[in-house]
């Protein structure tokens, strides 16, 4: 398992190098200039000259890179173009505000998604499936942005339950905290939640169909022991890989969600860094995104081993 880890983990490399230079290149390839933002339209030609040498940005794309790249591997992601603020501190300073809204909705998602899908599975064809399949096939098609704009309009301006935008810290007002997570949350978390009990349904209904899980039952096995003992933790090798992919994916959907929501977050922080082309932040931040997704999916491998015995990695 060790030998694996490490394998994975140097895997990781040349994919980070791959995605910092096409973000790179994308990024420079967008109109715009910040150094024009930054001054607006009061400077002169040649202030504007001695802020973009100051920058680094007159030298050509490929010495940018390089040197860019240089830092990054000593942990150090440069400098904010627009307010000069270290990259890594910048990103700090936001990332419990992302992370805790990610976990917010991983677990309200699991919560309605694992027993929502075992229900359909056990129930096959009843109401409560008709109704779950119903639900979850909603809560793919909408977008998010457009739920989050619902849930204000009902929640915040209709019945005035739930603050519309805004951030306070859980470990600061815990009460205070969860009200203004909720929204943001439930936004976040609907399309997991439906992938992820329809993944459910899915792979349990195939499980209970094989083969040892109708000797367990002929050996005389309450329904609730087969379920739980041997069809569940099978069928949940699947689910796992959905749940990985999705979880990766929250802090990508993230940006929307904090930019509607007004969240202080790392998405927020993406999302105001482009429109003032602060190459800088989209780099780091998008590099970011991009080891999470990788750090996420190397967990979900090491969680087939403890779902399924038979897995090794040796």
């Amino acid at each position: 398992m060790l030998l694996y880890l490490i394998r994975r983990l140097g895997a990781m490399v040349p994919v980070l190098l791959v995605v910092s230079a096409i973000v790179f290149s994308l990024i420079h390839l967008t109109p715009g200039d910040p150094v024009a933002i930054m001054l607006r339209e009061e400077s002169d030609p040649a202030t504007a000259a001695a802020l973009r040498r100051e920058l680094g940005l007159d030298r050509p794309l490929p010495v940018q890179y390089l040197t860019w790249l240089g830092r990054a591997a000593r942990g150090e992601l440069g400098r904010s173009i627009r307010t000069n603020q270290p990259v890594t501190e910048a990103i700090r300073e936001r990332l419990p505000v992302t992370l805790t809204l990610a976990a917010a909705a991983t677990v309200l998602a699991l919560t309605v998604a694992l027993p929502a899908g075992i229900l359909s599975a056990v129930r096959r064809n009843s109401v409560a499936d008709v109704a779950g399949t119903l639900v979850a096939l909603s809560g793919i098609s909408l977008p998010n942005f457009w739920l989050a704009i619902l849930l204000i309009f009902l929640f915040s301006v209709t019945l005035g339950w739930l603050p519309p935008i805004g951030y306070v810290s859980p470990l600061r007002d815990p009460w205070g905290g969860l009200r203004s997570l909720v929204l943001p949350a439930i936004t976040l978390g609907t399309a997991m939640a439906a992938v992820v009990m329809r993944m459910t349904r899915s792979s349990l209904l195939e499980v209970l169909q094989l083969d040892y899980v109708r000797t367990a039952r002929a050996k005389g096995l309450g329904e609730r022991p087969v379920l739980l003992r041997h069809a569940l933790k099978n069928a949940l090798i699947p689910v796992v890989t959905v749940v990985g992919l999705q979880a990766g994916a929250l802090l990508g959907g993230a940006i929307i969600t904090e930019t509607i929501f007004a969240l202080p977050g790392v998405g927020r922080l993406l999302v105001d860094a482009i429109f003032q082309r602060d190459f800088p932040v989209v780099q780091g931040v998008v590099l970011l995104l991009a080891l999470n997704f990788l750090l996420v999916n190397l967990l979900v491998d090491v969680a087939y081993a403890w779902l399924d015995p038979r897995i090794r990695y040796d």
